[in-house]
């Protein structure tokens, strides 16, 4: 199986969402899928924060309000909402990154249910090492 590691350091809605839609083509064509969080993406994956931030950034406004109508509508699935999904779908592993959740105060139970662990940057490099294919967004 091709495996893809995709490291994701930002938590942007924007930056959630591609992360979410690149695992989506990923999965769809049977890559086995390992995702580690560093920086804000290790909070904005917190249970009390996930869903709170659906700014959509642009400089283009017509294109933030069409995506930000279509999230409204259904059309569109949040972030979180995918990856979940595609768990169920594919092999699809998420860690956080355990110096960064260990600095800010957060255990495994702060999560929401789509991380799988805390991990340190050994496991990421372990993972990077038996990659195929690495991302960083």
């Amino acid at each position: 199986m091709t495996v893809l590691t995709i490291l994701v350091k930002s938590g942007t809605y924007n930056d959630m969402t591609t992360l979410a839609l690149i695992t989506s083509g990923a999965i769809a064509v049977d890559f086995e899928v390992r995702i580690f969080a560093m920086n804000d993406a290790v909070w904005a994956m917190r249970k009390d924060v996930i869903g709170q931030d659906t700014m959509i950034h642009s400089h283009f406004p017509e294109f933030s309000d069409k995506l930000a109508d279509a999230l409204n509508s259904g059309k569109l699935t949040p972030w979180w909402g995918l990856l979940s999904d595609l768990k169920e779908f594919g092999e699809l592993e998420i860690n956080v990154c355990g110096l960064v959740a260990e600095v800010i105060g957060l255990e495994k139970e702060d999560f929401a249910d789509i991380v799988d662990g805390i991990a340190g940057v050994a496991q990421f490099a372990a993972d990077v090492d038996e990659s195929d294919f690495v991302l960083s967004i």
